[in-house]
């Protein structure tokens, strides 16, 4: 059986679905044997992609047209091995359902290291921002997965 890792954010119609998406592009390429999911700590299962999120992965080559999302609660924590949170408080949410520590991640975009005040920090949800958010945002995440996968 293939290992299973879960990325979570809030509504998992943007941020996670895009981690996941990314995720499973560069663990294909590069041959890893793992495969990403997701879910959202508040949301209703079934509902699809934003479609900024849709449109943002497409251009770099990936599908979220027939994504749906998962509530967190609702999603068997047993099948994974490894838990990705978009910020500290999803953290600290997996935390409290008992997941433990040592099986969760925050994934942390790059700092701008053109400002010395930007400290890395979680992913921001481009949520109800135009298309250029949601490639900003595409983009941190893609940097912070490829960071992720060399670490694992």
């Amino acid at each position: 059986m293939m290992d299973k890792i879960l990325f979570v954010c809030t509504g998992n119609t943007c941020r996670s679905p895009m981690a996941q998406v990314i995720f499973n592009m560069l663990s294909a390429q590069k041959g890893l044997g793992i495969v990403a999911e997701s879910a959202g700590v508040a949301t209703v299962s079934g509902l699809y992609a934003s479609d900024n999120a849709v449109r943002a992965i497409a251009e770099i080559g990936g599908d979220l047209s027939t994504f749906r999302t998962r509530f967190l609660p609702e999603v068997d924590l047993n099948e994974y091995k490894l838990f990705v949170a978009l910020s500290d408080e999803h953290a600290d949410i997996m935390r409290s359902m008992g997941i433990p520590d040592s099986h969760i991640r925050v994934l942390r975009r790059a700092p701008n290291v053109n400002d010395k005040y930007d400290i890395r920090q979680g992913i921001v949800d481009p949520y109800g921002g135009d298309i250029n958010v949601y490639r900003k945002c595409r983009d941190e995440i893609y940097g912070a997965v490829k960071g992720l996968i060399a670490s694992i």
